[in-house]
């Protein structure tokens, strides 16, 4: 323990501030004291410059988790299996892990002038069955290397960022629209791997496209169900056309069309594919700076939809904002799901742990996140600072897993040392269930390179 204090205190000794072009999600205390009150149409969003280097610099980047976890509900168990495909209840789940199993991260970080920004990080968490057959370690109490899952990068990218034009390239985070839970392309999947171009023609039209890959893998089942040849080639393209002739009006129009077993051609790229969803937006903001919100999608293969309607307000005061909002979400049965393997619009990602000993296949619904056949209630609440916030969202309806409850509390904050983290996450969906408070603190270094 002794050599471990006297490890903190050399590195925490070394660290630099330094600032970039990078991308800012809901894991950076500064993230809603940027975006609330302004109206952005992407997740994440690009963070302020406070200073241009000259030239290229590097960085190695070290940050370690110490932490707390008291499982108050434990009534959720991760079956294991060997290439398995698994069920939104599973992926809501696992959520947990990916919040709270952090362990350590090491990599490199480079950044150009206020535009340019690329990050290859490697984040070591427990594994998914490790999470939740034990309890949740920090890396000095770790009793066995096996517990570690090898399933990185999650967060890795290059960025540019100039006037008219910006690219992705990587491994990040999206969602396109205006609402919590996005229809068409939402942030479910802690990651999607893409290449995502914005261009703004003028003032009041941008156009976005993503090309997103995934693993093309089938499960035992899937195979067996697969009437031809299974070629392993499967990439979603997401065209987004977004539209606001004056600050009260955003309006939007997108597509995601999925191209599986072949090679994609312009037509389904663009336009029209064997499966996919098409959709649209709307922002109205009347008056007293309240958001009206609106999104309506639909499968145009199976002809199923689903639309969510939002009621927001953020108040402005003096170093603090606040966001009162409430949204309402209806998604009909098949909106996602198929019979033929290759046209379920589903990420797929594939996990691997060893203790005890797993394969599975994480698919995560590109749209709404409580998945098809669910009717959602959602409230929010987020108090920000410039250095940190408090949050709270509250979901509650059904799914085609049966009544859905969730509770998230999370207070995150800024020191000169790290990121000190306060969390409850309560999740009930069927009969299974899962509530853990938890304590962290994040200590990050960047040793900057000659």
């Amino acid at each position: 323990m002794k050599k471990l204090y006297l490890f903190l205190i050399t590195i925490l000794l070394a660290i630099f501030s330094f600032s970039s072009a990078n991308l800012l999600t809901e894991n950076d205390p500064e993230y809603y004291f940027k975006k609330l009150g302004e109206v952005y149409l992407k997740y994440p969003i690009y963070g302020d410059l406070k200073s241009s280097p000259e030239s290229f610099e590097n960085y190695i980047h070290f940050s370690m988790d110490l932490k707390s976890e008291d499982r108050i509900i434990d009534n959720f168990n991760l079956s294991t299996g060997w290439y398995r495909s698994t069920e939104i209840n599973e992926v809501l789940f696992r959520d947990f892990v990916l919040e709270n199993g952090n362990l350590f991260t090491f990599g490199i970080k480079n950044y150009y002038s206020d535009y340019f920004y690329a990050q290859f990080i490697a984040d070591f968490r427990l594994g998914d069955t490790s999470y939740f057959t034990y309890e949740n370690y920090n890396l000095f109490n770790l009793p066995s290397l096996v517990y570690i899952s090898l399933d990185f990068p999650t967060y890795s990218y290059l960025s540019y960022n100039k006037e008219d034009l910006s690219f992705l390239l990587g491994r990040v985070p999206l969602s396109y629209g205006t609402m919590k839970y996005n229809l068409v392309l939402s942030n479910n999947s802690p990651y999607y791997d893409t290449l995502a171009i914005s261009y703004s023609f003028n003032d009041k039209l941008d156009y976005d496209f993503s090309v997103l890959s995934m693993v093309p893998l089938l499960s035992k089942e899937e195979y067996a169900a697969m009437a031809d040849e299974f070629i392993a080639l499967r990439n979603v393209f997401y065209n987004g056309l977004n539209y606001n002739p004056n600050e009260k009006l955003y309006l939007g129009l997108s597509s995601l069309n999925q191209v599986a077993g072949e090679l994609p051609n312009p037509v389904n790229m663009f336009v029209k594919s064997d499966v996919g969803v098409y959709g649209g937006y709307m922002k109205i903001i009347p008056f007293w700076d309240i958001n009206i919100d609106a999104e309506y999608a639909f499968n145009y293969d199976t002809n199923s939809s689903g639309y969510g309607l939002g009621l927001s307000k953020t108040f402005d005061f003096e170093g603090a904002k606040f966001k009162i909002g409430a949204e309402r979400y209806e998604i009909e049965d098949n909106f996602f799901s198929s019979d033929y393997p290759y046209d379920n619009l589903y990420y797929r990602t594939i996990a691997l742990s060893s203790a005890p000993g797993a394969r599975i296949f994480f698919d995560y619904p590109f749209g709404f996140k409580y998945g098809e056949d669910s009717k959602i209630n959602s409230v929010d609440l987020t108090l920000a600072f410039e250095k940190g916030y408090f949050s709270y969202i509250w979901d509650h309806g059904t799914n085609s897993k049966g009544m859905i409850n969730s509770n998230i509390f999370r207070f995150l904050f800024n020191t000169k040392m790290g990121d000190f983290e306060m969390k409850w996450k309560s999740l009930k969906n069927g009969e299974e269930e899962f509530e853990t408070f938890i304590i962290s603190y994040l200590f990050e270094v960047n040793f900057l390179l000659p």
